[in-house]
């Protein structure tokens, strides 16, 4: 009788284990299952989900302009709030568009303690309520931290608008 009361507990243990909450899965993600579940969440308009996954005092890098009907704000804008860049943007993006995909293809991770980093191929598909397709493709790159929930993304930078970039700019400063 013994063996089978402790076979039941084994089992109610066991099973109690195997049905974990949607945190503890979010703590146990990798710092590129994050970066997906964050695109993820994106594609189905679901912000707060997406603001989750952002670790507080987040940063955007944006160096250059996304689409090249916004220009670029100068180096005054290069960096800002990740969490208030998709607060503000994500409301704007949804409203306007019946569909949003966005479509990572993480190309190498690489991780060092606490810290992370994702290098992606992301495309993007946009429809807009009037029908205009749109298809955007950019490298973005990802530093994540762990923290108490697990991995977060801590700042994002991209590619975007690169191809607008003057091939005859000038070298960067600190050479001879």
């Amino acid at each position: 009788m013994t063996h089978r009361h402790l076979a039941i507990a084994s089992s109610a243990i066991l099973l109690l284990c195997s049905v974990s909450s949607p945190a503890l899965h979010a703590a146990e993600r990798s710092p590129a299952e994050t970066v997906q579940a964050f695109n993820q969440a994106l594609s189905r308009k679901d912000t707060n989900a997406a603001l989750t996954l952002i670790a507080n005092g987040s940063v955007q890098f944006t160096l250059r302009s996304a689409h090249s009907d916004i220009p670029s704000g100068g180096p005054a804008s290069v960096t800002g709030d990740l969490k208030a860049h998709w607060s503000a943007i994500g409301p704007v993006v949804f409203g306007s568009t019946t569909a949003y995909n966005r479509t990572p293809k993480v190309t190498n991770t690489r991780v060092d303690g606490d810290l992370a980093t994702v290098w992606t191929d992301t495309a993007t598909e946009t429809v807009g309520k009037n029908g205009s397709k749109r298809t955007d493709s950019f490298s973005e790159v990802y530093l994540l931290v762990h923290t108490a929930s697990g991995w977060q993304i801590g700042a994002v930078a991209d590619n975007r608008g690169a191809n607008k970039v003057n091939a005859a700019a000038p070298a960067a400063s600190g050479g001879k």
